[in-house]
């Protein structure tokens, strides 16, 4: 019977150990905001140019400081929680967008990043019934971060949520307008997949 215990009591040290070697990672979000850009323009050889009206999208950047003590220097995974508020000129309501974006490889050797996603020209027009939206169209905006081995114990998880505007509390998760899932895009979907690639970590694909 002693040996039995001794074997469950050394095997209970194993797995503690193992878990407290497991890499942390920490982060805060410094700031949060939004700023209009226009679709970029590319010069190319092959195809035939065609005309067309280059528009307005809105872009969402967070400034984050991140640590880990991951021997790497790297966070391998983080889930970007988007959301942004827009009047809706047709109920004059209004309306929550929301987009979710995860990103891996986070480099925390110089402990900053840049995360951003946008709102597609489409979905600001027939939101807001303008071809060309302005910072005070947007109500709001705001980020939650989450992901494996963040660690969220005390004020720590505090920092992982943070919006542009709180008059209203915390309306990205307390929200009684009606919501619109999924319209806040990563930037891989958008003209600007291309820029900035050293700005920004890389997405990570959805699995199938």
């Amino acid at each position: 019977m002693k040996t039995l215990v001794n074997v469950l009591f050394s095997a209970a040290l194993a797995v503690t150990a193992c878990s407290a070697a497991e890499p942390m990672h920490r982060a805060k979000i410094v700031k949060v905001s939004a700023q209009i850009q226009q679709t970029p323009q590319f010069q190319f050889n092959g195809p035939k140019d065609k005309t067309y009206t280059r528009r307005y999208w809105v872009e969402i950047e967070a400034e984050i400081e991140i640590e880990t003590t991951d021997p790497t220097g790297y966070i391998a995974e983080m889930e970007a929680k988007w959301f942004a508020v827009l009047m809706d000129k047709h109920s004059h309501k209004p309306v929550r967008l929301l987009g979710t974006v995860k990103f891996k490889n986070l480099r925390a050797a110089e402990r900053r990043a840049y995360l951003s996603a946008y709102i597609d020209p489409d979905t600001i027009e027939r939101i807001t019934g303008k071809a060309r939206a302005s910072e005070s169209d947007l109500k709001g905006v705001a980020l939650m971060l989450s992901g494996p081995g963040i660690d969220t114990a005390g004020r720590l998880a505090e920092g992982l949520a943070k919006a542009s505007s709180e008059e209203k509390g915390k309306w990205w998760v307390d929200w009684k307008d009606p919501d619109l899932p999924g319209l806040i895009v990563a930037k891989s979907m958008t003209p600007f997949a291309v820029l900035w690639t050293d700005r920004y970590p890389i997405e990570k694909p959805a699995t199938p």
